[in-house]
């Protein structure tokens, strides 16, 4: 049953792709100077939520644990493209698994960002300060940092 409901869901996501050229330029437009120089109060302003620019809201991707890793994987591969169709380049760490991704981007979703029909802009995905990170178990940079700081903590 969820093997069909993935299915959909890719489907919506390409779907969503297709439709990024109209949707950007439905977009206030911003000019180039204010996109590179506003200040966090006016992403409000000019920002748009992702999941409302994909029209695609977190609540259809499911949690990490209903998903095996194909699926999880099959769907950070849609959600790469679609970023990209729409002027985002998702930024991961190097090694990062396929779980650590897919949490990430269903997360982002909530987030809100400024795209610039013609430009591409990076979005760094790994924003979690090592100390605090939820994905200890897979991400290999926050387990590097937990080494480190265990290795600091047996020299004092």
């Amino acid at each position: 049953m969820i093997a069909r409901y993935v299915e959909q869901l890719l489907e919506d996501i390409r779907s969503s792709e297709r439709m990024a050229e109209k949707r950007l330029q439905n977009l206030k437009k911003v000019d180039d100077l204010e996109s590179d120089y506003f200040c966090y109060d006016e992403i409000d302003t000019f920002g748009v939520k992702l999941s409302n620019l994909f029209e695609l809201d977190k609540i259809f991707f499911p949690e990490r644990k209903i998903l095996d890793e194909d699926q999880q994987k099959d769907i950070v591969e849609a959600l790469t493209s679609l970023w990209k169709a729409y002027g985002l380049n998702p930024v991961f760490p190097k090694n990062v698994p396929v779980e650590v991704k897919y949490c990430q981007f269903r997360d982002h979703l909530d987030h809100v960002t400024t795209p610039v029909p013609g430009k591409t802009m990076d979005v760094e995905l790994c924003d979690y300060l090592p100390e605090y990170c939820p994905f200890i178990s897979w991400c290999p940079l926050a387990k590097t940092y937990r080494e480190c700081q265990s290795s600091q903590m047996i020299m004092l």
